[in-house]
């Protein structure tokens, strides 16, 4: 995950040695999971940074004013 998410100056983020590395543990429809895992966790963090969910509280209900 992290070398998804460190800018690189040069262009390309994940270097193809690291995608073999990553492909050898996993088969293509766990690298396209592992992938749009990554991508949730992307859009939702900032989210929640900006929306302030209140934990425990019932959906719809769990945002502040």
């Amino acid at each position: 995950m992290e070398a998804v998410l460190t800018p690189n100056p040069f262009g390309e983020r994940v270097p193809d040695e690291l995608y073999a590395r990553a492909s050898a543990h996993y088969d293509d429809k766990a690298l396209w999971t592992l992938t749009l895992v990554i991508s949730q966790i992307c859009f939702f963090i900032p989210v929640a940074l900006i929306a302030k969910p209140i934990p425990g509280r019932a959906l719809g209900k769990n945002y502040s004013k």
